[in-house]
């Protein structure tokens, strides 16, 4: 009998050491696969992160001192950006597409100077229910549901159109900036930040011009990594008190990497620039046919 038990337990183990050996592997599968991406944040905004309400990896340096001043700086940057494009109304339609738990968009609507009447989108069902949870006393903020390839927005309903570190898990870049120039008024501007490989970055600044959204792109690659540098402590402490113990274990390595902690892959990809991060106030032309100029550094 103890001899079964043993020989079950040693079992159990070894199928255990097994899985954990092999999960990283299915994990960056999925990752690869983009139809499944949505599956894999639907999961991730389903744990409980408590009053956690961002999700980039942050612009340094951040004004404030509240836990998620790096996160909340990107989105000041943006508006910056807007101001100083000249682009700025009275008035803005205002659109985040993958507005997660929808902390940055709040951000930007409690600080927008003038009137603002501002959407958020997202394909998960677990975000949308943080952000109307805990943001749903702004009257002029609302959250739907829905796809960055398929907009369900009419032609021109924008004057400004926000996209945040998400565009990556798309699968289809050139889509998704059609789909943002469809949905914008002329004239207005697309405010776009997201990482890449040093040798695709500029790929992206011409799938932008190929949809009718000229801008130059502004390297804020030391901004990220000092951000990520400051803010890795924080970072740990959330993966320890708010991930379950099982997907630490199976996904630790993964998901520090997915935080960009420093000493991660994802953090040392920045540091040797092997990966870049950019941002963009692109424009939408005022009259069709018109041959956009981009000023895009092709050292990126």
């Amino acid at each position: 009998m103890i001899w079964s038990l043993a020989t079950a337990a040693i079992a159990v183990l070894a199928l255990a050491a097994v899985l954990i050996l092999l999960a990283p592997v299915w994990l960056r599968r999925k990752k690869r696969t983009h139809s499944q991406r949505g599956k894999l944040w639907e999961l991730l905004y389903g744990l409980d992160w408590g009053a956690v309400s961002t999700n980039n990896y942050g612009f340094a340096p951040a004004e404030g001192d509240t836990p998620e001043r790096h996160q909340l700086q990107m989105y000041a940057e943006h508006l910056k950006a807007l101001r100083a494009s000249g682009r700025l109304k009275g008035h803005t339609r205002l659109l985040e597409v993958s507005c997660g738990r929808g902390g940055g968009l709040a951000h930007l609507v409690a600080r927008w100077p003038g009137t603002v009447e501002a959407t958020g989108l997202d394909l998960s069902e677990n975000a949308l229910r943080a952000c109307r949870e805990a943001h749903g006393h702004f009257d002029n903020l609302s959250f739907v549901p829905g796809s960055a390839l398929a907009l369900p927005f009419p032609d021109a309903s924008f004057d400004v159109v926000l996209n945040v570190e998400a565009s990556n898990d798309y699968g289809d870049f050139a889509g998704f900036f059609a789909e943002v120039e469809r949905v914008l008024r002329p004239g207005g501007a697309f405010l776009y930040c997201d990482s890449r490989r040093a040798g695709e970055a500029s790929g992206v600044g011409r799938m932008m011009v190929g949809a009718g959204l000229a801008g130059e792109f502004r390297d804020i690659t030391e901004n990220v990594l000092t951000a990520c540098r400051q803010d890795s402590p924080r970072r740990l402490r959330l993966i320890e008190s708010r991930v379950p113990w099982i997907y630490r274990l199976m996904f630790g390595r993964e998901l520090r990497s997915y935080a960009a902690v420093e000493g991660s892959k994802k953090f040392e990809a920045f540091v040797s620039r092997r990966r870049r991060y950019v941002m963009t106030c692109a424009i939408k032309a005022e009259i069709a046919q018109i041959q956009p100029a981009l000023a895009y550094a092709e050292s990126a």
